[in-house]
């Protein structure tokens, strides 16, 4: 934990935080936090009147109880949903692409994330992405998939000209490992499904990471496989050419 909260360990924080029961030390970083954070102090007053909402609704029925009551149930979905958001934070490299300019690959990541945040089960359909980013893509028949290593297999979603931007759809298969390689641009990857573990961190579903130029990593990936959407700019070097090759060979 560092020396500031991220919105994540605020929302974390914030039903102590109301109730005055927070410790000093966290106290402090929530409030420095809530200072800075229009999204997190948002949050924290919707929390503030579910009590009053709630009290209301489960008073004794007369004419207005069934609008309070969906007053709170509204309140309450609305709260969860900012919670959901900050739970699922956007990493502050990404942040500052998306307030670049226009970027279709990022923007469709980034509406992909929101979903993923607001709906965290879902019902099964044929590609780990919500309809509404299908519908802004290509159809998947016309998908050109490339196989890798081990049945790992990608798609090119979409492609920018600009500095080489491009959108993939990644399936990593079970317990594989990426060769060492750096980036000479950047990356940032969503988790659609399973998981990785990367850089002293693992990431599951929902969860954004952003690379930036220069980065030097090696994601190792879980016993369930892992989807990923990834927004790409620039290419990749390879940091041990002998090690990608042995890793071609045992997977054959």
């Amino acid at each position: 934990m560092g020396l500031f909260f991220t919105c994540k360990e605020t929302a974390a924080t914030l039903s102590d935080y109301q109730d005055g029961i927070l410790p000093l030390a966290p106290f402090l970083k929530t409030r420095a936090h809530l200072f800075n954070c229009p999204g997190c102090r948002t949050l924290l007053a919707t929390l503030r009147v579910l009590p009053a909402l709630a009290a209301t609704a489960l008073a004794p029925e007369d004419d207005g109880w069934a609008q309070a009551r969906r007053a709170m149930d509204a309140a309450l979905e609305g709260a969860l949903a900012r919670l959901a958001l900050a739970a699922a934070e956007v990493p502050e490299e990404a942040r500052r692409v998306l307030a670049a300019g226009p970027d279709l690959p990022m923007r469709l990541l980034a509406s992909t994330h929101e979903h993923l945040a607001r709906w965290r089960t879902g019902p099964p359909q044929a590609w780990p992405l919500p309809q509404d980013i299908l519908d802004q893509l290509p159809p998947p028949e016309r998908w050109n998939w490339q196989e890798g290593p081990g049945g790992s297999m990608k798609a090119e979603l979409c492609a920018e000209s600009r500095g080489g931007l491009r959108l993939l759809l990644v399936y990593a298969a079970p317990d594989s490992t990426l060769p060492p390689h750096r980036h000479l641009g950047s990356e940032s990857i969503l988790v659609l499904d399973g998981a990785m573990d990367d850089l002293g961190r693992q990431y599951c579903r929902g969860d954004w990471v952003h690379y930036a130029h220069g980065t030097c990593h090696s994601p190792r990936i879980a016993p369930s496989g892992c989807w990923c959407l990834i927004r790409e700019q620039g290419k990749a070097r390879l940091m041990d050419a002998a090690a990608w090759l042995r890793h071609l060979s045992h997977a054959s």
